[in-house]
């Protein structure tokens, strides 16, 4: 099955961990590629690291990124600190599908996450030519979870089940950054 956790509301990545451990309890080996993120900065990877049978891995650098014609489109958020993609990203979204597919010729997981895979899909860090068979191809072995805002089209359509994550209040919009242990 390939699910897709999406939208631009709080718990993507919440709901494809929670779905992990759960995973996990019931014996399945579970593994977490992050791309555009460090696991170290993700507080939920200290208490995974010590999950047998949840394997975490990322593929991404300290800071937030975004195309340089988007900055240059909402300059204040060079001011928010985001910085424009570089070589370095592409490098590492390639490394992250190359990760997954020795991944899934191993045989070894289960569940295979792909967390904030919509976001580098949207931004053309991984275009869909390199995931669309790798999803369409396994999933009949391996059950796939995506996450990240702005799921293309064609996802949704592949999705056997896709739960969108609505926005309806949130403090970033009144300038209040994200706490650790809640947020990352």
């Amino acid at each position: 099955m390939i699910y897709v956790f999406t939208g631009n509301g709080k718990g993507k990545t919440t709901a494809a961990v929670g779905t992990g451990i759960r995973a996990v309890g019931a014996g399945l080996n579970v593994l977490m590629i992050q791309f555009m993120k460090v696991k170290e900065l993700s507080s939920e990877y200290a208490v995974l690291s010590h999950i047998k049978g949840f394997d975490v891995v990322s593929f991404g650098r300290k800071g937030f990124y975004l195309p340089e014609e988007k900055l240059k489109k909402k300059p204040e958020l060079i001011k928010m600190g985001f910085k424009p993609f570089s070589e370095i990203d592409y490098r590492l979204a390639e490394e992250g599908i190359d990760y997954l597919k020795n991944a899934v010729k191993s045989e070894k997981y289960n569940l295979i996450i792909l967390d904030e895979i919509c976001v580098a899909l949207h931004y053309r860090l991984i275009g869909e030519e390199e995931i669309k068979p790798v999803l369409l191809k396994d999933r009949e072995n391996i059950d796939f979870i995506l996450t990240g805002r702005y799921c293309p089209y064609w996802l949704m359509e592949v999705a056997d089940l896709v739960t969108e994550m609505r926005e309806v209040k949130h403090p970033f919009h009144r300038g209040i950054k994200a706490k650790k242990g809640l947020d990352y």
